[in-house]
């Protein structure tokens, strides 16, 4: 999601508020240079390829270690947009949630008929 105009994310219990600019001179040049060159601007989304995918590429490039929270705010400052909206990305996390949730009422439901 993006907060404050920077990317924030806050999954599963765990919050990643790190951003590139925290990061030494050196590692947001290198990180900038390998999205400039790797990274080609485009109209539509790219399908089938994530941040956190990107990050591991970027990492066996360069050797460069980012949260996921970390390169998509270098996304963002070479000037990327997010491909989702804020209201796509909780919708997604309510569906995860609410299909952990069915989970446990269907073994229940399964257990109760075994027991019939």
């Amino acid at each position: 999601m993006i907060k404050n105009g920077r990317p924030y994310t806050n999954e599963n219990g765990f919050t990643d508020g790190a951003l590139i600019t925290g990061r030494e001179d050196a590692v947001v040049t290198a990180v900038d240079g390998w999205i400039r060159k790797n990274i080609r601007a485009g109209k539509k989304v790219l399908q089938g390829h994530t941040s956190y995918g990107m990050k591991h590429l970027l990492e066996h490039d360069t050797g460069v270690y980012l949260t996921n929270n970390e390169f998509k705010d270098a996304m963002l400052l070479a000037g990327y947009r997010a491909a989702r909206s804020e209201a796509q990305e909780y919708e997604t996390i309510r569906q995860n949630v609410d299909a952990l949730l069915s989970v446990p009422k269907e073994q229940e439901q399964q257990r109760r008929h075994e027991l019939e």
